[in-house]
């Protein structure tokens, strides 16, 4: 089997196509491209150099030396040789894999940019598996993806095969042998047959989709191993827009990508234009005309032309990078449709490295992938060379104000401190301290990212005293404090009527508990009464000394209502004996009355309303 590209150490200059055997011929159809070197007069270069951002991206070149050739194993990757590499993918680690497809391995560079071979032994061929990854042999690999385990898949001619996190290779579609058959059943079937996958990409639910190059189809793996058809009849050319995915010619379908929406958009390079679709549904053309040429930058995708569009990626703001392999471009298609190229200017060599990607070149243009930072890595195919555009951290706003006040109409009851206006570093603290003047409550209002650090005192309500704050000023923002007198409030479990209170079968030690409501009285310096009952089991009273209630505040009895002693009320079942007791109550904020009963010899539990307790309160 012939390779994907032509190897060769010089630019070609003359047209060129791929032919369904996968080689470059010197012909007038298909990828098209005159390589002509464009002119770019003063004014426009000034323009350009004005319009360069001090922190502008930057070209450089990762692997390759440019020399078609096997070595560097061990050593930096800008050393080593690679012999046509039409796929590069960026691991969820940050290694970088590249298909190194006329030396029928893949190859790794690490953190420190040192290149190892991942997977094969260098020997063309077929191995089913499973073996260990670096002693299999491979079929010119073309494609690379990975899953959300981080398993590496990798796309031959004639199977797709996956290397486990152990490194171990298995080969999970075809069987070595080119075709397009088997759609409708296990991948894994002697009747599946692949050509050449060249794009390969896992959606959010773990279905793999392919771009079989050679066989103008897109097909499914999905989670079960069952493999379909999801666009293209198998004929090559173009059909139109607007018709189902399924029904539509493709004409040499490359790289794609997973949007968001679960939608695919490819790249076809004979047809020179991006389409999309949603598998089930039709298909349409979002980018290109359909002409060989890299025109309609500063406008409309769907109004501008590519060039052989192969390798697209796509950022998570919805940003899509187009490599234009006879364009030797780079382009970008924003969110809102508008195309710009950033690096590339149509010549036919690889040059700019260490300046400005928008200054620089490339050729044979293939694959893109992007790192986490949002770097992009691009295949340089035929010359041999994995070129990156390495984007700049996006800098930090300036310095932002923060302004933290007390309400105006409130201010005399708390301060805040530091108060007024603030200079603060994008990404700076501030620790905000507000105090309430006593028996006022705090509430804060803020639009800034805050997180309260003080402790509530206990049996004071969280909001009055000092509550302390720190503040993430991530731009403009402020806090403001609101204080406002507290209102004093008992919740009180009550009842309606003592007989009402319990039900008891007689002569039975099981009591029905009462429906307790919860009711809020407010006092403020007022003496107030509190009331309780407790029931006798089973008509046998207390002894005397065990006869007294407390009445507790939020757990500490409240003064004058400890030891208050029982009287008997007349019951035809069970004693009920209840407590009075009358006290100036001034709680400090909103509290819960309960009750505790000395003589609850059946442990049930002290609290009022459960069981054989109640209490009320009136003023």
């Amino acid at each position: 089997m012939q390779s994907f590209k032509q190897p060769q150490t010089q630019p070609q200059t003359q047209p060129r196509t791929i032919a369904s055997t996968g080689v470059v011929h010197a012909v007038t159809t298909g990828f098209t491209s005159t390589f002509t070197i464009l002119t770019i007069t003063l004014c426009t270069a000034a323009a350009l150099a004005i319009a360069t951002p001090a922190l502008a991206q930057t070209a450089s070149t990762v692997a390759g030396t440019g020399i078609a050739g096997f070595s560097g194993n061990g050593g930096p990757a800008t050393a080593a040789t690679l012999n046509s590499p039409p796929t590069v993918l960026v691991r969820a680690d940050g290694s970088v894999l590249i298909a190194d497809q006329s030396n029928n391995r893949v190859r790794k560079i690490d953190a420190a940019g040192i290149i190892t071979t991942f997977a094969g032994s260098g020997t063309g061929g077929f191995t089913a598996g499973p073996v260990t990854a670096t002693s299999a042999n491979l079929n010119q690999p073309v494609g690379l993806a990975e899953d959300q385990a981080g398993n590496v898949y990798i796309g031959n001619f004639g199977s797709i095969q996956k290397v486990s996190t152990l490194g171990v290779l298995t080969t999970i579609a075809g069987n070595g042998s080119n075709g397009n058959a088997g759609d409708g059943g296990l991948a894994s079937a002697p009747a599946v047959r692949i050509t050449m996958p060249l794009g390969m990409r896992f959606d959010a639910t773990g279905n793999l989709f392919f771009a079989d190059f050679l066989a103008d189809v897109i097909r499914k793996i999905d989670t079960a191993n069952n493999i379909s058809k999801v666009a293209g009849t198998g004929v090559n050319g173009y059909n139109g827009d607007g018709i189902a995915a399924t029904a539509a010619h493709l004409n040499r379908p490359a790289k794609l990508v997973v949007a968001n929406d679960g939608s695919i958009i490819v790249a076809e390079g004979n047809s020179h234009r991006l389409r999309k679709f949603t598998p089930g549904g039709n298909i349409s053309t979002i980018a290109g005309t359909g002409a060989p040429t890299s025109t309609g930058d500063n406008g409309q995708a769907t109004l501008a032309t590519f060039n052989a569009p192969l390798g697209l990626e796509l950022d998570p703001a919805g940003n899509l990078y187009v490599a234009e392999y006879d364009g030797n471009r780079v382009r970008k298609i924003a969110a809102n449709g508008i195309v710009t190229t950033i690096m590339g200017d149509g010549t036919a060599t690889n040059g700019g490295d260490g300046g400005p990607a928008a200054s620089a070149t490339i050729v044979f243009a293939n694959s893109i992938s992007r790192n986490a930072a949002g770097d992009l890595y691009i295949t340089s195919q035929n010359a041999n060379k994995v070129r990156k555009i390495t984007f700049p951290p996006p800098p930090l706003p300036g310095p932002s104000v923060f302004k933290s006040f007390a309400n105006t109409v409130t201010a005399g009851l708390g301060t805040v401190s530091p108060e007024g206006d603030q200079t603060v570093p994008y990404g700076g603290k501030v620790a905000v301290s507000v105090t309430a003047k006593p028996r006022h409550v705090l509430r804060v209002a803020s639009n800034c990212d805050y997180v309260k650090t003080s402790m509530p005192v206990p049996f004071v309500p969280i909001g009055t005293g000092l509550d302390t704050f720190d503040v993430t000023v991530n731009g403009p923002c402020q806090m403001e404090a609101t204080f406002t007198p507290l209102i004093p409030r008992a919740n009180i479990n009550t009842e309606t009527a003592a007989n009402a209170l319990f039900a008891i079968t007689e002569r039975a030690n099981t009591y029905t508990a009462p429906t307790s409501i919860a009711q809020t009285t407010s006092f403020v310096g007022k003496p107030v009464t509190f009331k309780a009952w407790v029931t006798d089991i089973a008509g046998v009273p207390y002894a005397s000394a065990t006869n007294v209630i407390t009445f507790k505040a939020n757990g500490v009895a409240i003064a004058g209502c400890a030891n208050v002693a029982l009287t008997l009320r007349a019951s035809n079942v069970i004693h009920i004996r209840e407590a009075n007791c009358t006290t100036a109550f001034s709680p400090a904020g909103n509290v819960t009355v309960t009750t505790e009963f000395a003589g609850d010899t059946y442990n049930f539990p002290a609290v009022s309303g459960v069981l054989n307790h109640s209490v009320v309160a009136s003023q």
